[in-house]
């Protein structure tokens, strides 16, 4: 089975939280990351990993001079391309000047931010032909800063992910969903997102945009 390669948590981090220092559970650990990965990443509705090269993605624009798209990671490699007579051929190529990407200086609440926004400027307007996908972004995807993943993977991110991921392991050792009893009862597993990393998550969540 091929495992992730572009893991928010490892299987490393994981047997660290949990104090296991054997190899008998690493390819649950492996599953668990992967896993945890994949469930922050659907819930944020974003790639938290930069694309190593440029790709084409195209998009439909909701108002004449605001273009919602996927997270831009970088402006290196951005081609900005419009199909203006509805032929299917993206033939018009908007200068830098014709646009202005956002949030400005890619910065959202003090912190490094992709590009999600970009705003037709200099009397420029996005064709805007009632659901037909006429605008082609080419652009390396994903978040912003590219490095190691503790590099650049906002901290409340990692954070998340590990709790995710300790709660996905420990799973397999709670048969009907019971991780025990309390106090006040039967304690079960909460379904989908662990409350902690959901909340760690919440400024990250974005809402899905119009792809083609």
């Amino acid at each position: 089975m091929a495992h992730l390669t572009d893991r928010l948590v490892t299987e490393d981090d994981l047997k660290e939280i949990l104090g296991i220092s054997d190899a008998v559970d690493d390819n649950r650990l492996t599953l668990a990351a992967d896993a945890a990965t994949q469930m922050v990443q659907a819930y944020c509705d974003r790639h938290f990993v930069q694309q190593a090269t440029a790709t084409a993605r195209v998009f439909v624009a909701s108002t004449p001079w605001v273009l919602e798209v996927d997270d831009i990671s970088t402006t290196t490699g951005l081609i900005v391309k419009t199909d203006e007579d509805d032929d299917g051929v993206f033939e018009t190529t908007w200068a830098a000047g014709d646009y202005q990407l956002e949030p400005l200086n890619g910065k959202m609440g003090g912190q490094d931010w992709p590009y999600t926004r970009i705003r037709a400027i200099q009397s420029r307007e996005w064709p805007f032909d009632y659901g037909q996908a006429v605008v082609q972004i080419t652009a390396r995807w994903g978040w912003a800063n590219p490095g190691a993943i503790n590099d650049y993977l906002p901290h409340p991110v990692e954070q998340a992910a590990q709790i995710q991921g300790v709660s996905i392991f420990k799973s397999a050792d709670a048969p009907l969903g019971i991780a025990g009893f309390g106090d006040i009862g039967i304690m079960r597993l909460r379904q989908a997102m662990h409350p902690v990393a959901a909340a760690l998550l919440a400024p990250y969540r974005r809402d899905p945009v119009l792809v083609a």
